[in-house]
């Protein structure tokens, strides 16, 4: 008696969305914490110089600085900037005080107007008879809309530490433009995996705003330090299929949306408020796949064999088949080869039997 053994082929997309919140003019949220990105009238480089954090307080992001600065370079200048501020903190209980300082283009910016209170988050903030930004004595303080409205090329936003433990501020920062109201909105920010032979499927960009003769396209690309010199495809929508002859499975790409002048029917890369919005990361994966192996394929009526699953594709897997006598079986593999008993039922005439995967799943993929 001979088991013969059939693996099928399998294929799922799996997806995480995450939604933020930013919108037009003068409301431009910057959100790259390290390298550069374009935003309408303006390619924003930011670059921390201390002790940074992916927490936030009040809900202000993407900026949390322990100590030091961040220093943002606009390239060309921007007009104006506004700035949220939280957790300037003043409070003797925790020994901590520090202040905010501003420079602008290397040259320290005294604050001379107050900022709007944040609802909920600690007494307002007040300014120091130097300009920085400070909390009342015995409090945890806060402002919004700190409008800064000078031709600024550099804008550096530093905690300046006064006595006890470093406890950090959270920003976020906003860009105005003088004359570009184009803005391709924001993606979701979170990675995606998508089973190979599969298309991307994400939600569009939120938020966009767009000028009378301006259109919204998409682009997947290869590297975030040079967007436009490393797109692999456009798209009017944010959906796109992994490319064999110019990718990679397991290598991230990403897309963005783009929104600038109509030119025939495609975004002109040259209008000078060309805007991209931040990327979600995409990573095609390979297909998990399972091969049984015995040592013997021959087995006698009421008999058992061993059988070994070989499977390719990232651990865990999930696999289940169906064997001569029993139905579907599942099973967790922790690595890539498992081994499990297929009997003959007692009695059974010589001829064929057959081992079969009805369903895989690894990390990223299941396959039906």
């Amino acid at each position: 008696m001979r088991m013969f053994f059939y693996t099928p082929a399998y294929m799922l997309i799996l997806m995480l969305v995450f939604n933020q919140t930013s919108q037009g003019q003068c409301t431009i949220k910057v959100v790259n914490l390290t390298d550069t990105q374009n935003y309408g009238c303006t390619a924003v480089t930011a670059l921390p110089q201390g002790v940074t954090s992916s927490s936030n307080a009040c809900g202000l992001t993407p900026y949390t600085l322990i100590g030091g600065a961040y220093t943002f370079t606009f390239s060309p200048a921007v007009p104006a900037v506004r700035v949220n501020l939280s957790a300037i903190n003043n409070d003797p209980g925790m020994s901590a005080t520090e202040e905010v300082a501003f420079y602008v283009n290397g040259v320290f910016y005294p604050i001379t107007v107050p900022g709007v209170p944040l609802v909920g988050c600690g007494s307002p903030a007040l300014i120091s008879p130097t300009g920085t930004i400070q909390a009342c004595n015995g409090c945890v303080s806060s402002w919004a809309d700190i409008v800064i409205t000078e031709t600024i090329s550099t804008l550096t936003i530093e905690v300046v530490h006064i006595v006890g433990n470093q406890t950090g501020i959270s920003f976020s920062l906003y860009l105005c433009c003088a004359g570009c109201f184009t803005f391709a909105g924001e993606m979701s920010s979170l990675p995606v995996d998508v089973c190979a032979g599969n298309t991307t499927n994400l939600p569009p960009s939120i938020f966009s705003a767009l000028e009378s003769n301006d259109i919204l396209h998409y682009i997947m690309f290869s590297n975030l330090s040079d967007t436009l010199g490393s797109i692999l495809a456009t798209s009017t929508t944010p959906n796109f299929s992994f490319n064999p002859a110019t990718m990679t499975l397991g290598v991230p790409y990403y897309i963005a949306a783009i929104a600038g002048n109509n030119l025939g029917g495609n975004v002109d890369f040259n209008d000078p408020c060309l805007d991209i919005s931040n990327a979600t990361p995409v990573t095609w994966r390979p297909r998990p796949t399972v091969e049984f192996a015995v040592v013997d394929p021959n087995v006698c009526a009421g008999a058992c064999t061993t059988v070994t699953a070989n499977l390719t594709g990232t651990p865990p897997f999930i696999l289940t088949y169906t064997t001569p006598v029993s139905g579907p079986t599942a099973v967790i593999v922790p690595t890539n080869s498992s081994s499990f008993q297929a009997c003959a039922p007692p009695g059974a005439p010589a001829g064929s039997l057959l081992v079969q995967a009805t369903q895989l799943a690894d990390a990223y993929c299941t396959c039906p």
